[in-house]
């Protein structure tokens, strides 16, 4: 910045007091100068440029200011002084007097300062010298993003070396608050451009009941335009030493990805010496192959589940007990589908050989299509599996499908959807002295449904209208009892029960037509709700031949509030065996609550959560999660987060507790994160180990 605004204001000035120069005249550039001086005089015998009072210089959106220019020709040396200033649409540079020499590229201003207004980044300095193109060097600095006179904080350093694209490296740098020192570091380094940049990251340190004291240090890499890595080392008191790395990449237009890694060797666990490792791998993958094949990759592994509970950051995570890896290709032709996937599943909790592998599972299937201009319609569903286990059978299943079905409308008022199935399931190359076996089994649906509504003024004196939609419907399913005895069991497709039954729903729409003037009409549905009941035709029925009662609903009565349930009532027994249900209001100033309960008698389990954010108390935000455990009344997980908000700054404390499942005794940890706006995290307790 410094260097063109000297070179501007002193290679443009021309002899005979003119108002405007060409820069074809004097310079490489097309863009017209204009300087502007009470005084311009030209001194021939010593070669000199003069400019007097109130000297302004405009190129373009760069207007430059000072009270006198003095320009030695043979020498190439610059002089600037009296309120020098550069504004420029992006940033704005100031100083008392400046020294530059249009021949080296070099130059000095002094007690000088420039302010980047996107970033609100402002650096001070008694002297700001220019050692090359991009070098740059301050001497006894500053700099903050913070506004006024006396800025909330700042870096202040003895010498700052800067590399524009580069880095900024600080000498003695001091950390203040207000005018008051609160941090030394005798060295430090930060980034000095907003693009990519290898080095060092900020180190963490943090504290956990399990983990003890943890430093954590990182090294970022880039690799290139699409590709980037990140390694980290970690030093856990109360563990050991901990090793991973991150690789990011993206090829081609969507072939894009994420690989993971992390290993720790465990010295002790709970004050007890031991010789153990935990490490976890991952890599997701999604993107295109040659041909329009569709390639997914979402592939993790543990060596134990130990690794999760101590590492896991969230509830899905501490308490896995196994983990998943797919990998799948696809191909699309229309109405023509192609699936090739292998799954595998890792179980950490019982190191169970009997898990089941899907290696592979290959499906073909054709969407239903139209026969001709008929009524009626086909569809095809085949799928290849190759079951695979260390123990327990295993052994190869191909399952065909064809599937016919029609479109009868009656009197444009009810739609009949009539449909037959037969699935015919061959298996072969079966462990367990199972030979080649074989069986088909047909299935019949029939489903019927209509449509009535009716529309309504909008209700509270709200302009628009509202309309009410019931959708009754009926849907008939016959699966005939076939013994299947005599064919392995892997998935439920080897032992498809007998059915038999009619469900009866109902389902209700609420929708709420705002009109506004000049303005096209929007729409809001403010009430969803949808009740079912299957009633079975079996031998084995209960008496009344009613089961399970189901009801689904979604009610929105404003844009700040919903309301969402599914739940499911056992008529035999008069119990709610499934219940969920969510809550939740929020504002546009990060103000929200959302509360929500699972329960299911099948699964034992009945646990509440409530998330809480609040704002309106600016500048202090408050968060509070928890998960509480209504079968073991114990507390699962609590969060709370109390941050404070400041112009260019923040600070962060919370506090996390959850239940380790091992003795009863809850895994404890404290982050406290300073954030400064364009610099970022510069310190915290508590982290993330390795990432994964």
């Amino acid at each position: 910045m410094l260097l063109r605004i000297i070179v501007f204001v002193f290679v443009f000035v021309a002899p005979g007091l003119a108002l405007a120069v060409d820069l074809d005249q004097v310079g490489n550039t097309e863009i017209p100068v204009e300087l502007e001086a009470d005084e311009l005089s030209l001194d021939k015998d010593a070669g000199i440029y003069w400019a007097q009072g109130n000297v302004k210089l405009v190129q373009g959106t760069l207007e430059v200011y000072s009270q006198s220019l003095q320009w030695h020709m043979e020498t190439g040396d610059v002089e600037v002084a009296g309120d020098v200033r550069m504004i420029s649409p992006d940033e704005e540079l100031f100083g008392d007097k400046a020294h530059y020499n249009l021949k080296q590229g070099t130059g000095t201003i002094t007690a000088g300062s420039f302010f980047l207004r996107e970033q609100n980044f402002s650096v001070r300095g008694e002297s700001i010298e220019r050692l090359g193109e991009f070098d740059y060097r301050i001497k006894d600095g500053c700099f903050t993003t913070c506004d006024g006179d006396v800025p909330a904080w700042k870096f202040g350093a003895s010498e700052v070396d800067v590399t524009l694209g580069g880095y900024a490296r600080a000498k003695h740098a001091v950390f203040y608050i207000k005018d008051i020192p609160a941090l030394y570091t005798p060295y430090m380094i930060y980034p000095a451009k907003s693009e990519r940049e290898s080095g060092l990251m900020i180190p963490m340190l943090g504290y956990s009941s399990n983990r003890g004291f943890h430093y954590g240090g990182a090294y970022y890499q880039v690799l290139g335009v699409n590709q980037d890595a990140t390694l980290y080392i970690d030093y856990l008191s109360e563990m050991g030493l901990g090793k991973g790395g991150e690789y990011r990449y993206v090829f081609g237009r969507d072939n894009a990805g994420e690989i993971r890694a992390y290993h720790i060797d465990v010295d002790q666990v709970d004050g007890e010496q031991v010789d153990e490792e935990r490490y976890a791998l991952e890599w997701q993958h999604a993107g295109t192959l040659p041909g329009g094949v569709r390639i997914v990759v979402d592939a993790e592994y543990a060596n134990d589940d130990e690794y999760f509970e101590d590492f896991g950051t969230i509830a899905e995570e501490y308490n896995k007990d196994k983990v998943e890896s797919v990998f799948s290709l696809s191909k699309n032709w229309g109405r023509y589908n192609l699936i090739g996937q292998m799954k595998y599943i890792e179980d950490l909790e019982d190191d169970d050989d009997t898990t089941l592998q899907l290696l592979p599972r290959i499906s073909f299937d054709v969407t239903r299509q139209q026969l001709g201009e008929s009524i009626f319609y086909y569809a095809l569903e085949t799928q290849y599996t190759n079951f695979w286990r260390r123990e327990g059978i295993t052994g190869n299943r191909l399952m065909a499908r064809p599937i016919l079905s029609a479109a009868i409308k009656l009197g444009d008022v009810v739609d009949i959807v009539p449909q037959i199935s037969y699935r015919e399931r061959y298996y072969w190359g079966v462990s367990d002295n199972y030979g080649t076996e074989h069986e088909g089994i047909s299935e019949f649906t029939t489903r019927a449904n209509t449509r009535v509504q009716k529309i309504y003024d909008a209700p509270f004196g709200m302009r628009g209208k509202l309309r009410h939609t019931i959708e009754p419907e009926v849907t008939y399913t016959y699966v005939p009892d076939t013994d299947q005895d005599n064919l392995p069991y892997f998935d439920s497709y080897d032992n498809i029960a007998e059915t038999n039954e009619v469900e009866y729903a109902v389902v209700q729409r609420f929708t709420l037509r705002f009109d506004q003037e000049d303005s096209k009409s929007t729409y809001r549905d403010l009430l969803y709700l949808r009740v079912s009941q299957p009633y079975d035709l079996t031998d084995d029925a209960p008496d009344q031949g009613f089961v399970d009662l189901r009801i689904e609903a979604k009610f929105l009565p404003a844009t700040w509030m919903s309301l969402e349930s599914d739940t499911t009532l056992d008529i035999d027994n008069g119990v709610w065996t499934n219940t969920d249900v969510i809550a939740k209001i929020w504002d546009e100033n990060e103000n929200s609550l959302k509360v929500q309960y699972h329960r299911n008698t099948d699964d034992d389990i009945d646990y509440g959560a409530v998330d809480l954010s609040i704002a309106f108390l600016k500048p202090f935000y408050f968060n509070y999660q928890q998960r509480y455990d209504f079968v073991t009344k114990e507390q699962l997980e609590q969060v709370i987060g109390i941050e404070y908000r400041h112009q260019c700054w923040g600070v962060l404390m919370s506090l996390r507790e959850h239940d380790d499942g091992d003795d009863g005794e809850a895994e404890r940890s404290v982050m406290l994160t300073f954030t400064m706006r364009g610099i970022g995290e510069i310190g915290g307790f508590g982290s993330n180990i390795g990432g994964i």
